[in-house]
């Protein structure tokens, strides 16, 4: 007997167990701000997924956003400027306060110390030792009136008691005697503020000559010498405390501070 095509059996097909489904392919990853279709498929792409997502932040940014600028100064910490400003302020203030003080002292010492000396008290000085010094005793009353025009105060009027008659100007007149003071250096010593008193020392030597000078030794352990012309001539400093009287040097006191 001839099938006809109808008749044929067909294969039946086997069934499915039931509840069981076709897994479904795993989503790709994706990555934030950026479209899927930059993204390769299969694990090329995965593998650039992942890559990309490895990278720190700053690198890809947020949501798209361009990753910030990199500078090379690092910014410093919030309020850290202040406490700096502070220190430089009190260092200045510091340096100006040790710049009023040294000026302080320097006007000070200027003070105490005048940088300047009126020079007409050395001149004066050399001028009245020499007068309180001089003597001739060919005129004595000269020779008197010179020594206590440059004195003032109690020293004039003891000068003027010894220099009296009968005193030291006889005995200097009945020995043919001349003095005279021949300075050598002057040092001032003090000054006040006003410059119308002064303490100075004077150097020089002292040299007396009569009619019997040349005929004697220069005393044993003095400073004295005898001169070719007969004279002795002595070693001696003397301190001059000096005023201003009517806008004159006058000599208020004098102290040997040698004696030969």
């Amino acid at each position: 007997m001839t099938e006809t095509p109808d008749e044929r059996p067909r294969a039946t097909p086997r069934p499915r167990p039931s509840g069981a489904q076709r897994p479904s392919p795993a989503p790709r990853p994706r990555v934030a701000g950026s479209r899927r279709d930059r993204v390769g498929s299969g694990e090329g792409g995965a593998a650039t997924a992942v890559a990309v997502l490895d990278q720190p932040d700053e690198a890809r940014g947020r949501r798209g956003r361009p990753a910030a600028r990199r500078s090379g100064v690092a910014r410093p910490p919030a309020g850290g400027s202040r406490p700096r400003r502070s220190r430089v302020a009190a260092l200045v203030l510091a340096v100006l306060c040790l710049v009023v003080a040294a000026g302080g002292g320097v006007l000070l010492w200027q003070r105490l110390h005048p940088p300047y000396v009126d020079a007409s008290v050395f001149d004066a000085t050399r001028k009245g030792v020499e007068a309180l010094y001089a003597f001739d005793y060919k005129n004595a009353d000269a020779s008197v009136k010179g020594k206590l025009a440059v004195l003032t105060g109690d020293l004039r009027t003891q000068y003027q008691k010894d220099l009296s008659q009968g005193g030291i100007v006889d005995t200097y007149k009945q020995v043919s005697a001349t003095t005279k003071y021949d300075v050598l250096d002057i040092g001032l010593q003090q000054v006040n503020d006003a410059q119308d008193s002064a303490t100075l020392v004077v150097f020089g030597q002292y040299v007396v000559k009569s009619v019997n000078s040349g005929n004697q030794p220069a005393p044993q352990g003095s400073e004295c010498t005898v001169t070719s012309d007969g004279a002795q001539s002595c070693t001696q400093t003397v301190q001059v405390h000096q005023i201003k009287v009517n806008g004159q040097w006058k000599i208020s006191d004098l102290t040997l501070l040698t004696t030969s």
